[in-house]
């Protein structure tokens, strides 16, 4: 696929002219007038109580109340409707959130999220412990581009805050329950009562569980069904009329199979019985995703004369167990399965200032954070499945040696069609009884490396490192304890271990001054300062497999060694095991245990200048830069690759109108952005022999516009929509030479980067008519349409289609407010929409690929007391 990388100066100006052309219009149009109105959104980006219009920031703001409507139930829900974004909590403990286009993709432990989540304020370092549910929710922001300057932490692509809803003085109950098919029930129970004249408390318990949509073929465990419990509790104590204390506590439990993916390799697919990636699945690893995740925090704020205190104190941690079928199949020859282990707890303290006066707003902060964590990795495979991989890997390096195809000829071929190859190759090579060939070859190679398993048992028994074990004996021995080996389908797991301590503390300051009754300008810094102590345990499990056999000693000039007694001779076999590792290697070192420290800092900032042309129409022009700081990979994957990466930084720029038309009957809001993006945090799968999630440096750019559109246009009909427009490319590539990369081959230069639509639009409609006898009826219905995008981190030629989603709800509401009912539909025409390709699975010729949710319906009721 070709990539339209335009970069041009005629495309910005059409970006640019548009926005020009809108801000016209709609300080043309603010005078008008119009009977119904659309309500308010009081956000709190920047620290204080604000009109979401009046926000100079690229914000996507959601009450409690609009995500029932639309069916929000988590972060991916809301990710479908908010223009620049995308989310996907399909593997919860692994969410991912990009922000145009800037994304947190890292599946190990080793590096900070590119887009922050917060909860209530507090924010989450794992996106393990950051998705809960959105049940009892005043609100959601979605802060679009680089933060910190108003962040207890920075942040390179934007910031996500969940607020939950505070204690109230009143004494309410509300029971909500879902039903659905596929098995769906969920319940979320909200109790608040005035416990004294000042004292307030708030409870909230939330469980929701499904089955899975499709059926195993192959064994009795599910995958992709849901099953969790989350339980909230606040109090809130006003203990003098300037001084307000709230503690909020958290307590998740999930215990669930995790998310389907099934191979998209034809022939595999048949194999297991005529699976689909959008039916029915075959898996023999059972999927696994539990969780005990808790936290707790004490707000403590203090209204001086003037000015503000804020004391925002937290703990939170979360035990975690992630388990997924890596080759999406129940194929012995190609089981492989990985699993996550996670134990973390973090500390954070956060002091902030606020303070204003008839021209200046500011805010001044400090913040601490320690978070200390334990991961463990577990890979497990079988002799099959190595030798699969063994056969998928010569033909990457031997196509013509192995099939007579030129090497560039099979190179170019689609994934999909090489793995297909390589299961015809894998299946003439048992029927031909070479079965073990393939992964004998793959162990000499890595034996007889300078360096390898032959020079370090050399050096134990006190022989010269030059000498070397006769060849064609060596590889004979080797292929008669492999052959057995792979035709049992023997199990070979692999283990590492990471160890992390990190700490992070910053200084930042935020002030608007207002240079006329007009216009503002808004400047914040932020300094940083980030420390991190890392280790990377791991040891080989596993025995080399050789047989019974006699080798010879060669010397460095190839001739035998001889003794008084003949040829010195070593038969493997009768040695002690010789440990080896594929998935682990650890660059051959049998015990690695590697501990490396770092430190990085920055100092950030943004300049923001807005006026205001009339009551309703706003511009604004930011300048604005981010910092993340930098990190270890877990896994180390070959000589020569530090395991480090440096700090990504984003400098981005850009002009916005916001505005409220025809007596805020029409809210019409629109930005241009462009950004820069050095050093970026690049999530691959690189490494030898088995290739790993790495991540390594590489530079990026990206330009874009969105536009937001809500119409009042009776009392009883509300239309909304919104636009987002993003062109991404890498600029620089890091190629890593030592595992063979070249600028040829492996440089993504030019190319977009991995799950970022270049299009997408949202519309949606509600009519709500008072019914007689008292109450209210609502019909609503939203429109989705999403661009095609890239989406496989390994495979840039592996492109999603374009997808539409439609989802309709009709609700109703009594007369009392006490009871409310709904129906409703997502993806009402059960579209069939692949979410990704590949992952591990790829590196042993088993791509897997996984998808949207099919068709789900059902019904919700409300009852308050």
């Amino acid at each position: 696929m070709m990539y339209d990388a335009d970069q041009s100066g005629k495309n910005r100006f059409f970006t640019l002219s548009t926005l020009s052309a809108a801000i016209a219009v709609t300080t043309a149009l603010s005078g008008a007038a119009s009977a119904a109105e659309i309500e308010e959104v009081v956000v709190t980006a920047q620290k204080r109580a604000e009109n979401l219009q009046d926000v100079p920031i690229a914000i996507s703001a959601f009450t409690g109340d609009s995500m029932k409507a639309m069916g929000v139930k988590n972060l991916t829900d809301l990710g479908k409707f908010t223009p620049g974004v995308e989310m996907n909590n399909d593997t919860p403990l692994q969410p991912t959130y990009s922000v145009r286009g800037i994304e947190t993709g890292d599946f190990t432990v080793g590096s900070d999220p590119a887009v922050a989540v917060y909860v209530d304020g507090v924010y989450t370092g794992r996106g393990a412990g950051a998705e809960i549910p959105l049940a009892d929710i005043e609100r959601v922001e979605v802060l679009k581009g680089p933060q910190g300057t108003l962040f207890g932490r920075n942040a390179t692509g934007g910031a996500i805050h969940i607020i939950s809803q505070k204690p109230q003085a009143d004494d309410t109950t509300e029971l909500n329950l879902t039903a659905g098919n596929y098995g769906r029930q969920s319940s979320d129970l909200l109790v608040n009562r005035q416990l004294s004249d000042t004292v307030y408390g708030r409870f909230t318990a939330s469980t929701n569980r499904r089955d899975s949509f499709a059926d195993n073929l192959a064994n009795d465990f599910e995958t992709g069904n849901i099953d969790t419990q989350t339980y909230r509790a606040s109090l809130l104590w006003e203990a003098t009329p300037d001084t307000e204390v709230l503690w909020r506590a958290d307590y998740g439990i999930m215990d669930q199979g995790s998310a389907l993916r099934s191979s998209i390799v034809p022939s595999l697919q048949a194999g297991d019985g005529g699976t689909d990636v959008f039916g029915d699945y075959a898996l023999d690893t059972p999927t696994i995703e539990d969780r005990d995740s808790w936290g707790t925090s004490l707000s403590i704020t203090h209204d001086f004369e003037n000015v503000t205190f804020t004391s925002i104190t937290a703990y939170r941690g979360f035990d975690a167990h992630l388990q997924q079928d890596e080759d999406g199949t129940a194929n012995p020859d190609y089981m492989f399965g990985s699993a996550n282990f996670d134990e973390q707890t973090q500390f954070s303290q956060e002091f902030r200032l606020n303070g204003a006066t008839d021209t200046l707003k500011w805010t001044l902060g400090a913040s601490y954070s320690r978070e200390q964590l334990e991961h463990t990795t577990e890979a497990y495979f079988t002799g099959g499945s190595l030798e699969s991989f063994a056969v998928y890997k010569g033909l990457q390096s031997d196509s013509m040696g192995i099939l007579g195809i030129p090497q560039d000829v099979f190179d170019a071929m689609p994934t999909t069609q090489q793995e297909e190859l390589a299961v015809a190759v894998r299946q003439s090579m048992m029927q031909a009884g070479q079965e073990g060939g393939a992964v004998t070859q793959f162990m000499y190679d890595l034996f007889v490396a300078p360096g390898g398993v032959e020079d370090q048992l050399f050096s134990q028994i006190g022989l010269p490192t030059d000498y070397q074990l006769q060849r064609q004996q060596l590889f004979g021995a080797l292929y008669m304890g492999v052959a057995p080996f792979v035709a049992a389908d023997t199990p070979w797991n692999e283990t590492v271990f990471n160890k992390g301590d990190y700490r992070s503390a910053a200084i930042y300051g935020d002030a608007t001054w207002s240079l006329t009754d007009k216009m503002d300008l808004t400047v914040g810094a932020r300094y940083t300062a980030d420390e991190k102590d890392f280790s990377i345990v791991s040891s080989y499990q596993n025995a080399l497999p050789v047989g019974d056999l006699a080798i010879n000693v060669m010397d460095a000039n190839g001739n035998p060694v001889m003794l008084p007694s003949g040829p010195m001779t070593i038969n493997l076999a009768q040695l002690p095991p010789l440990g080896f590792g594929l998935a682990f290697n650890n660059s051959g070192n049998p015990n690695l245990n590697e501990k490396l420290s770092d430190s990085w800092s920055d100092l950030s900032g943004r300049v923001v200048l807005d006026y205001r042309w009339n009551d309703d129409v706003m511009t604004f022009v930011s300048l604005a830069d981010g910092f993340k700081a930098g990190g270890f990979n877990s896994f180390t994957v070959a000589d020569g690759i530090d395991p480090s990466f440096d700090q990504e930084s984003v400098t981005n720029l850009e002009i916005g109108v916001k505005s409220s038309l025809f007596d805020n009957a029409v809210r019409f809001n629109a930005s241009v952005f462009a950004y820069d993006y050095k050093n970026l945090q690049q999530l691959d799968l690189v490494g030898d022999p088995i290739p790993n999630y790495y991540l390594r440096n590489a530079d990026a750019e990206g330009r874009g516009a969105e536009f937001e559109v809500q119409w009042a246009a009776t009392d009883n009909l509300f239309i909304a929509g919104n636009y987002s427009f993003l062109d991404t490319e890498y600029t620089r590539y890091q190629i890593i030479e030592s595992i063979g990369e070249t600028e040829e081959t492996h440089s993504r230069v030019g190319q977009p980067r991995v799950g970022t639509p270049e299009n997408k639009f949202n519309i949606m409609a509600e009519y709500t008519w008072e019914l007689a006898a008292g109450g209210d009826v609502s019909v609503r219905g939203d429109y989705n349409w999403t661009d095609e995008r890239v989406g496989s981190i390994s495979d840039p030629a592996r492109v999603i289609p374009d997808y539409q989603l439609m989802n309709l709800r009709a609700g109703w509401n009594s007369a009392s407010d006490r009871y409310s009912a709904a129906l409703w539909v997502q993806n009402v025409t059960d579209e069939e929409i692949a979410g990704g390709y590949g992952g591990t699975g790829a590196a042993i010729g088993a791509s897997p690929a996984w998808r949207f949710m099919p068709r789900m319906y059902g019904a919700d009721f409300t009852v308050r007391f």
